[in-house]
């Protein structure tokens, strides 16, 4: 197709490493500098709801010493070498990112090396860590926004499930974990044999790949490779609803929605592209052309599919004035019930589509775009020819196959409704 895609099977260098540690390399000369990033399959789907929480605070302690860096000796050396670096964790993926100049990729690596392998979670800096956290979830606490998705959730899981509690965690259950449980996260969790490296910028992948086996190759994995599992839930065969009352405050927010699909499930295609039709392409859709534009019942309202290597959430997200909840939530499910009975337009498909095609050029202008780009087609398995036939795939999605997917994922007889308002005078 187009000759100019950063990314086809003849420009990407993938290798495996002995120890299992995948390695994915695109040559970008034309940049001076290096990005790197890297996942591993392991995250908050580990936690239980004694130990919620606990992915988040391991992973971000890494960072607070190693074995040859103090906290402060490595964002000094972060800053006086212009590099950056980052390492968090979600619910099904650890995450981390890192750029340097070419000149500085080897010291880049064995820092990053350094933060993977050889953490040691010292006392103070990680007790300094965990009031930061509680502190966040504290602030999180009385943010309706983040109340209405957290009960959301909860609502929309069963309490076995990953998906019921957020990765974020709990300010109780942070409180209890030890440094020894942190230790252990690690050691079990960090593994070369769930890790991808991406590497693109001014440096060719042959070299790249020896830089890293000689930083990470003795890496080694302790026991069986850890089950990685993400289970279906049920959809709710009836409304389910949940009110939270906070005080002091004047806004309500609300999220009504379904458990959604896989990124790998095949009517992916269909749903996104109804669901930016329903609630993302331009203002936000038909949900901000008749919520918030037309009928004023919202102060901002969007629809968002979270689909990953688990089902995540079909959801619409308003704000509105509390005296508005009821009429907002019936025109949010009158709009579901639209889109799952009537065909999208064709105006609305083509700019759907041109918008997808046009957002995903824009993307891969940049060395960190390229980077998370070829990070979520080894994550999902989508092939390195995936960008070769992507126009190909959108266009395929029809007005018909959107109906399909939007009867299949959607519901006004069951789904799950979280809404987080001011308390009344005297609660």
């Amino acid at each position: 197709m187009t000759p100019s895609l950063p990314i086809t099977p003849e420009t990407i260098t993938r290798v495996t490493l002995d120890n299992g540690l995948t390695v994915l390399v695109k040559d970008n000369p034309n940049n001076a500098s290096v990005t790197l990033r890297g996942r591993l399959r392991a995250g908050g789907l580990y936690d239980t709801r004694a130990t919620a929480g606990l992915a988040r605070l391991a992973t971000a302690a890494l960072q607070r010493g190693t074995r040859k860096r103090t906290f402060q000796q490595l964002n000094e050396e972060l800053d006086r070498f212009g590099m950056s670096f980052g390492i968090g964790a979600g619910m099904e993926t650890i995450g981390l990112g890192a750029k340097s100049l070419a000149e500085d990729f080897d010291r880049l690596l064995d820092l990053v090396a350094d933060v993977l392998m050889h953490p040691t979670f010292p006392r103070t800096e990680t007790e300094k860590l965990r009031t930061e956290i509680i502190t966040d979830l504290k602030e999180a606490d009385e943010d309706t926004q983040h109340v209405a998705y957290r009960e959301f959730r909860a609502l929309c899981y069963p309490a076995s499930h990953p998906y019921h509690r957020l990765s974020d965690g709990r300010a109780e259950s942070l409180r209890r974990l030890s440094l020894g449980a942190l230790r252990d996260f690690h050691a079990r969790y960090f593994r070369p044999d769930v890790t991808t490296l991406v590497v693109v910028g001014d440096v060719r992948a042959p070299q790249a790949i020896e830089k890293i086996a000689r930083k990470f190759g003795r890496w080694k994995a302790r026991g069986p490779k850890p089950a990685y599992r993400i289970p279906d839930a049920p959809k709710p065969t009836q409304p389910v609803r949940k009110e939270v009352r906070l005080p002091g405050k004047t806004q309500a927010d609300v999220v009504l929605g379904y458990p959604g699909l896989r990124r790998t499930d095949p009517d992916y295609y269909a749903l996104s592209i109804g669901d930016m039709i329903f609630g993302r392409l331009g203002l936000m859709g038909r949900l901000g052309a008749n919520v918030r534009d037309q009928q004023g019942l919202a102060y901002y309202v969007y629809s968002a599919v979270e689909a990953s290597l688990g089902a995540g959430p079909w959801a619409v997200y308003a704000g509105v004035n509390p005296t508005n909840v009821e009429r907002a939530v019936e025109s949010i499910l009158a709009e579901f019930k639209r889109l799952r009975s009537e065909p999208v337009t064709q105006t609305e498909l083509d700019e759907a589509r041109d918008f997808l095609t046009g957002s995903l050029a824009l993307r891969l202008e940049t060395n960190e775009g390229v980077a998370a780009t070829l990070g979520d087609i080894e994550l999902f398995d989508l092939g390195l020819d995936y960008l070769q036939r992507y126009p190909t795939i959108i266009r395929a999605v029809t007005a018909e196959r959107i109906l399909a997917a939007a009867e299949k994922y959607a519901s006004v007889e069951g789904y799950a409704l979280a809404i987080a308002k001011p308390a009344s005078k005297g609660q």
